[in-house]
C-alpha cells in the first residue's frame, strides 16, 4: 500500500479531534488512516504543544546546527594542529640557538 503524506495540519487536526473526545474509530475513519498510523502520530506528536510542522522545523534546524558544530570542530582541530606545528618548529629553532 502506497503511503500518502499527510500535512502537519491534517495530523494536528486528527490528534486534536481525539483529544477533544471524538471516538478514535470516528477520527481514523474521517482521516482515512489506520489505527496504527494514528497511534504512531500520537506517540510522535502527542503531548506536544507545538504542531508537527514546528517539530519538523526544529528537527531540521537541529540537524543543521549539528552539521555546523561538526564543521567548526574540524576547523578547530586543523587550527590546533597548525598551532602545535608552529610551536614545535619554534621550540626546535629556539633550542638550536
Amino acid at each position: 500500500m502506497k503511503r500518502i503524506p499527510f500535512s502537519s495540519d491534517q495530523i494536528a487536526a486528527a490528534l486534536k479531534q481525539e483529544e477533544l473526545g471524538m471516538p478514535l474509530v470516528d477520527v481514523i475513519r474521517q482521516a482515512g488512516i489506520t489505527e496504527r498510523t494514528f497511534l504512531n502520530w500520537k506517540k510522535q506528536y502527542g503531548g506536544l504543544q507545538a504542531y508537527p510542522h514546528d517539530l519538523k522545523c526544529l528537527q531540521e534546524e537541529n540537524a543543521k546546527l549539528k552539521q555546523i558544530v561538526a564543521e567548526l570542530t574540524l576547523e578547530n582541530s586543523r587550527l590546533q594542529d597548525a598551532l602545535d606545528d608552529k610551536k614545535s618548529k619554534h621550540e626546535h629553532y629556539s633550542s638550536s640557538n
